[in-house]
């Protein structure tokens, strides 16, 4: 692993640390902003702008029906209580999309030196 990150570039780790810091900026915003009270009859519907950009993770989110019991925790406030509609989309979207963008630049990168260090 050590050596697959160390062939990236210098400039993919810039790249992917600003991607990652500007997703986790808006995707914590968005979730605040629902958890503070800022949902109205819709809420759930918000989850659906982060869709095209956390591919294929946010597919978990999609398709969470099939996969995650519709579970409450009373102890919290609505709709931070939701663990389908509020917990597996922030978890997704605020820590699991940012680290996609992170990696995402390096890997590609040092998948590039690799190839043209192969030939």
């Amino acid at each position: 692993m050590r050596r697959f990150l160390g062939r990236a570039s210098n400039t993919s780790y810039l790249v992917g640390s600003v991607l990652g810091l500007v997703h986790l900026s808006i995707a914590w915003w968005v979730i605040i902003r629902l958890a503070l009270g800022g949902a109205d009859a819709q809420w759930q519907l918000v989850w659906f702008l982060f869709l095209p950009f956390d591919l294929p993770f946010s597919l978990l989110v999609f398709f969470s029906g099939s996969f995650f019991p519709d579970w409450s925790i009373s102890s919290l406030p609505h709709p931070v209580s939701e663990l389908r509609d509020f917990i597996l989309p922030a978890f997704i979207h605020g820590v699991i999309g940012p680290l996609w963008y992170l990696l995402l630049p390096i890997a590609v990168s040092s998948l590039r030196r690799s190839r043209q260090s192969k030939r």
